[in-house]
């Protein structure tokens, strides 16, 4: 994903949407096609969830909290630096068997999706956030709980993690080049889809914000 001067855009830049009531996980990426900006969330979370219809000219922030009104899940900016990204989960009052929220490359990472206009690809998706989070858990420097990271890349036609950078520090530089050098080492069981849309953006969220979700023997 493009997202050079996406915080500004998600805030102030005003574009018109013109997106029907219907399941919310084809709502959202429909957001995602009309903005480019990435929404995470827990699969789980948002299945069997209405949306709510969004005919309007909005800024990206205001429409996706309209889409989201009367499903009982709110999203939180995450933007850093010059990027911009939307994390769902349930709203405060909304009941706790709603499930936790998951970022985008999890251990449950395949029921986790990102809305960028890539419906039809979640098992790749899935597969891919997977592999992630395997070789970042089974890296002492890397092991998610205690930080946070956006990330972009591609998947070459070998399967390969390639042009990956971080979208901003983790808040330790060796941290941040162990991140990059795990990820040149990942291996995707197969050749994304010929259609899928590229560059991925994948968001790794603290501890605090994904409660009870860590990696394989620590929990």
């Amino acid at each position: 994903m493009t997202l050079a001067g996406a915080t500004v855009r998600a805030q102030a830049e005003a574009t018109r949407f013109d997106i029907a009531r219907q399941p919310l996980t084809a709502a959202l990426e429909q957001y995602g096609l009309r903005t480019g900006l990435p929404v995470f969330f827990d699969a789980g979370l948002v299945a069997g969830r209405e949306s709510t219809a969004v005919q309007a000219t909005a800024t990206p922030a205001a429409a996706l909290n309209t889409l989201l009104q009367g499903t009982g899940l709110v999203a939180d900016y995450a933007g850093t630096g010059a990027t911009a990204a939307f994390v769902l989960k349930a709203a405060p009052s909304a009941s706790a068997g709603a499930g936790p929220l998951a970022a985008e490359a999890q251990a449950d990472a395949a029921s986790t999706s990102a809305s960028r206009g890539q419906g039809g690809h979640g098992g790749y998706d899935g597969l891919v956030q997977t592999r992630i989070w395997e070789a970042f858990c089974g890296n002492p420097r890397t092991a998610p709980g205690g930080y946070r990271a956006a990330m972009r890349f591609v998947v070459d036609g070998t399967g390969r993690i390639a042009h990956a950078f971080l979208l901003g520090t983790s808040g330790d530089r060796a941290r941040d080049g162990a991140i990059l050098d795990t990820l040149r080492q990942v291996r995707i069981d197969g050749p994304p889809p010929p259609d899928m849309a590229q560059p991925l953006t994948m968001l790794i969220l603290p501890r605090s914000q994904t409660p009870g979700l860590e990696c394989p023997g620590r929990r």
